[in-house]
């Protein structure tokens, strides 16, 4: 596959997708000043040299001692910005280290840096601002300056009065006024307000406001910054050290695509009534991720008011049996390995015993002869694990592993799960049986997009990034040969359009993928129950491939065939997509669904 980037278009997205936002340009280093120390001093005439004052000076003499009082002045001057500078960080770190702000003393002297979307949009960013500081031994009548800071503060978002009395008030172990703590945080404004109050025991520090400009936006990829500035989960943790250094981090995330990503997450739990839906869209060359969503979302600004289950990155976190749509890594296998071609016939009922067990194709038929092409078309599991029994299990363990399932992807993010795979040691006399067809392992929505990303770019591996960029042709792994991927790409492409993936097309375009259905495991029995994940997954144009969506759907309650559930969200993802970067079309026949 040859490498190749799209130029996007200029263009108007629907709603608030349609905002660009450039990076703009801020100083290093900007502080809140501490309001503290304010002198008021009055000013006086020069001495003559006879000893009188206010008397004019003229001539040499004058302009001499014009020049002593400057060099004096700046000598003053320069020594008084060193000592406020030291005395002003020295009382902050002190205030720091006993109010527990370590993380924070360090990164106030330098601005947090932003996360910035691929086009340039602020996905996080700060905002100059000061932390209050009680020091609750030295305040007088807390229920009174309680009041009086809650009127200067004017903030309706801000803490209400008996939350700054219960600060102010604040005691030690031994129930004794104790010392420092953090009223609020607030805008310079603010600060100086409470300032001017000249109440004891208040003091201000510097501080940064991290602030979300689009709100829920790829929340749980992006993180958010807690209690003091302790970053949790996303890029704000796993970058923290370039973000806390004042450097911008760079996402491969679109924020259009994203937007549109989660729309269409969104669309699909209300028709269906469902649980949560998750999605990734990933250029399929190099894994770099242009869109990954959760939904439902959060506001990273009220992550205290969102449920810890809510802020899960669940893309990366939460395997699931993929189900049918692992079936094409049987076939891929079976291909390179030469246990199977095109041409092979298989006389296919509908249903087989596998050692103990009897396994079903999802609808009952007729016995029929079947060759490769039909048999992920129909999805039949009686046809892919006679396919797979004639791979062996051992060698089809070896490629399940080389398509990188039962393992980290290596993503540049914390917090990864490597999903569950046999080892074939452990693989029971069904395990045959239900294995290849997607069953008895779990992985990722992340795994299983880039191991898709592998079937379309000819078989390379992938590692995806959400940040930075990767060369696509430096030491990748090769999984298959592109002559293998370029069978697997067009009997995908036939699943699309004439099997179970028909809500997958898009006008134009040549599409290939597959659906799933997957059962849900009881956790509570250790069985299969009554609920199902739906999914999508695929990539286009099938020509030339440039990008792969995965769609998935938890517990949907009016259907759970992937065909209704996903495809049509892959479908409006996708074809966004692609007119966004400008991708040429490759189709020109009629969409028949």
């Amino acid at each position: 596959m040859r490498n190749k980037t799209w130029e996007r278009k200029p263009r108007r997205e629907p709603g608030s997708s349609e905002r660009r936002t450039a990076a703009s340009g801020k100083q290093r280093g900007a502080q809140v000043i501490p309001f503290s120390g304010r002198r008021s001093g009055r000013a006086y005439g020069l001495a003559s040299g006879d000893g009188s004052y206010g008397k004019p000076i003229v001539g040499r003499g004058r302009i001499k001692v014009v020049m002593v009082a400057v060099a004096v002045a700046g000598t003053l001057l320069g020594a008084r910005a060193a000592h406020l500078s030291f005395t002003d960080a020295s009382r902050y770190e002190a205030i720091a280290e006993e109010a527990g702000l370590t993380h924070v003393s360090q990164q106030t002297l330098v601005e947090r840096g932003d996360i910035l979307s691929a086009d340039g949009r602020k996905l996080a960013t700060s905002l100059k601002a000061a932390n209050i500081i009680a020091t609750p031994y030295q305040v007088e009548e807390p229920g009174k300056t309680a009041r009086s800071m809650h009127e200067a503060i004017e903030d309706e978002k801000g803490p209400s009065v008996s939350d700054i009395e219960s600060s102010l008030r604040k005691t030690d172990a031994k129930g004794s006024p104790g010392g420092y703590s953090v009223v609020a945080t607030v805008d310079p404004e603010s600060a100086a307000r409470v300032m001017e109050l000249g109440l004891a025991g208040i003091d201000t520090v510097p501080a940064a406001d991290r602030a979300y400009p689009d709100g829920a936006v790829a929340s749980q990829l992006i993180g958010h910054l807690g209690d003091y500035g302790k970053p949790y989960g996303g890029v704000e943790a796993r970058y923290d050290g370039t973000l806390s250094a004042g450097d911008d981090v760079r996402l491969t995330i679109d924020a259009a695509v994203q937007q549109k990503l989660e729309s269409s997450l969104s669309k699909a739990m209300d028709e269906y009534d469902a649980k949560s839906a998750m999605g990734v869209v990933m250029r399929v060359d190099d894994g770099a991720v242009v869109a990954l969503a959760n939904s439902p979302g959060y506001d990273n600004a009220e992550y205290t008011a969102t449920d810890a289950e809510l802020q899960r990155d669940r893309v990366l976190t939460d395997p699931y049996e993929p189900g049918s749509t692992f079936k094409p890594f049987t076939f891929a296998a079976a291909l390179e390995e030469g246990a199977l071609s095109e041409s092979d016939p298989f006389t296919v009922p509908d249903e087989i015993l596998v050692a103990d067990r009897v396994i079903h194709d999802s609808e009952p038929h007729a016995t029929e002869t079947m060759y490769p092409e039909d048999i992920l078309q129909k999805s039949s599991n009686v046809g892919t694990i006679q396919i797979a029994q004639e791979l062996g299990g051992q060698t089809l363990d070896r490629y399940i592993r080389g398509f990188g399932f039962g393992q980290k992807t290596g993503v540049d993010l914390w917090g990864e799960n490597s999903g569950t795979t046999l080892r074939y040691e452990d693989w029971s006399g069904s395990s045959i049986g239900n294995i290849p067809i997607g069953q008895g392992l779990t992985a990722t929505p992340l795994q299983l997009a880039a191991a898709y990303a592998t079937l379309a770019n000819g078989g390379l591996a992938v590692a995806p990034r959400v940040s930075g960029g990767v060369d696509p042709e430096e030491g990748r792994q090769r999984v298959i040969s592109e002559h293998t991927s370029a069978i697997v790409r067009g009997m995908l492409q036939s699943v699309v359009e004439q099997g179970t993936g028909r809500y997958a097309q898009i006008p134009g375009y040549n599409v290939a993928g597959k659906t799933g259905t997957s059962q849900k495991v009881d956790s509570d029995t250790g069985v299969y129950g009554e609920e199902y994940v739906s999914s999508f997954v695929g990539f286009a144009p099938v020509s030339d491939p440039e990008f792969v969506t995965l769609i998935v759907v938890d517990e949907p309650q009016e259907s759970i065939w992937g065909e209704r559930v996903a495809a049509p969200a892959f479908a409006e993802v996708m074809d966004f997509t692609l007119q966004y970067f400008n991708v040429p079309p490759d189709h020109t026949e009629e969409v028949t669904r």
